[in-house]
């Protein structure tokens, strides 16, 4: 009886997919401090294909050339899509749910992870990737089921055709209160056995040798290591479009990472992992373009890609504006430029104006910050980021459906999605793939009484009188 309740509410829900979202144009957006300054765009039709591929085709190592980026069979790969912050922390169904919306939803399916963690004051050691330091063996102590979960992710993204940039290890914020994923300074106080976070700071992460060579053992355990699914060595892995040095490095906060470390931490990288790009993770946050990107490393033929990140205009060095200035600049020296994290504008004006830039400006990528997936408890991870920004979900809600869902997201993910195919000087496909089923389950509160879950099927329509089924 309950498979018979189970089925039928399945094709109830597929029905109200199809129908729901070929609804030619969305509801208007809920407004928010935000002023709304274009209306969002149309939501495409819906085709009738889900998104579940036996096995899409890597397409070999991404690689730059003029300014732009091909794939291994010689097609253009520059791309406009989102970060995915969560990857390497969430659970199977996460992973999944995040590779097939990036696959079905833009042209060029990349993102960008988040960090190796590192056990600090908000990490434990459970849940670090890097967890302390053995003086007995003179390495570092790793935590395998947390490389196992990053194993997964590799894996999953293959399997979708995703490419991925990783960020290896997180920059010293300089303060404890705000590390929340572990970083460099966890790392010098592991290392020297220091007592305190505030005791890291007499050493200089980028000019003390002993650190740089402890740096560089994480990179040959992580490029070194072979894939438990699959197989393949990381450094073997097209999976990954770059291995980018770390996350916002900057050196006395005003200031790109020096260069002779840039070009160190990139030397040992293609020692291992030879095919596989480089990105300098420097985010120098200062107003002059000369100075956000090191010379050393701009000469180098070691390093591939260049980054900067846009967040509003103020500060000014975060000003998105600056991006045809930058890219032309670091263009100049024979380099690719990419943005590794831009968004939170005010209106879907800015991101228009992001895109043509980028565009005019041939900056090869971008991606916005940042997209999450469905819950593996139901619904749909969420993530504030302040001053009433959230991150989005595909393919889009409007109007905004909680509290935690960014008012301006519909058109967010729809004109990210536009560009990307723009980039490709493409047209957008008319059709957009429809979720595939979710799973129910029969569920019993306490309160309540027994009913229904599910996770999965990002619909629009499931409103009020089918979670009255609930």
């Amino acid at each position: 009886m309950l498979l018979n309740i189970r089925n039928s509410i399945i094709a109830v829900l597929l029905a109200v997919a199809v129908n729901t979202l070929a609804i030619p144009a969305p509801t208007p957006f809920a407004r928010s401090a935000r002023a709304v300054g274009l209306a969002p765009p149309a939501v495409p039709a819906s085709n009738a294909t889900t998104v579940d591929p036996d096995y899409v085709p890597n397409y070999g190592f991404v690689s730059p050339s003029g300014g732009h980026l091909y794939d291994g069979f010689g097609n253009l790969w520059d791309f406009a899509s989102f970060n995915s912050p969560h990857l390497l922390t969430c659970e199977p169904f996460e992973v999944d749910d995040t590779m097939r919306t990036l696959s079905s939803g833009f042209a060029r399916p990349v993102s960008r992870t988040y960090v190796l963690q590192v056990t600090s004051i908000y990490i434990d050691a459970s849940d670090a990737h890097i967890v302390s330091w053995d003086n007995t063996s003179m390495n570092w102590v790793y935590n395998e089921a947390m490389f196992q979960k990053m194993d997964y992710v590799l894996a999953t993204a293959a399997k979708y055709g995703v490419k991925l940039v990783h960020p290896i290890i997180n920059q010293d914020y300089g303060s404890e209160d705000s590390n929340y994923a572990g970083n460099w300074a966890d790392l010098i106080r592991m290392r020297y056995g220091f007592a305190t976070y505030e005791d890291t700071y007499a050493v200089n992460w980028f000019a003390d040798p002993v650190m740089l060579d402890s740096f560089k053992l994480i990179i040959t355990y992580l490029l070194n290591r072979v894939n438990t699914i699959n197989g393949v060595r990381y450094g073997d892995d097209p999976t990954f479009l770059a291995h980018e040095t770390g996350n916002e490095m900057n050196y006395l906060g005003y200031l790109p990472a020096p260069g002779n470390w840039t070009v160190a931490v990139a030397a040992h990288i293609k020692a291992l992992a030879p095919n596989t790009m480089v990105l300098d993770g420097s985010l120098a946050r200062n107003n002059y373009t000369d100075q956000s990107f090191a010379l050393e490393a701009l000469q180098s033929p070691l390093v591939d890609l260049f980054s900067y990140h846009y967040y509003r205009d103020n500060p000014p060095a975060y000003d998105y504006r600056r991006i045809n200035a930058d890219s032309a600049y670091v263009q100049s020296f024979g380099k690719t430029y990419v943005v590794g994290e831009h968004g939170f504008y005010a209106n879907y004006s800015e991101y228009e104006d992001f895109f043509q830039r980028q565009k005019e400006s041939n900056t090869a990528g971008s991606m916005v910050w940042s997209i999450r997936p469905h819950s593996a408890e139901g619904g749909f991870i969420t993530h504030g980021e302040g001053d009433g920004i959230f991150s989005y979900h595909a393919p889009g809600w409007s109007p905004q459906q909680t509290a935690d869902f960014d008012p301006l997201e519909e058109g967010i993910i729809h004109i990210t999605r536009r560009a990307s195919y723009t980039m490709l000087h493409q047209q957008t496909p008319a059709l957009y793939p429809i979720p595939n089923a979710p799973d129910i389950w029969v569920v019993n509160n306490g309160t309540y009484g027994t009913g229904l879950s599910w996770r999965g099927g990002a619909v629009r329509g499931i409103t009020s009188e089918l979670c009255a089924l609930c």
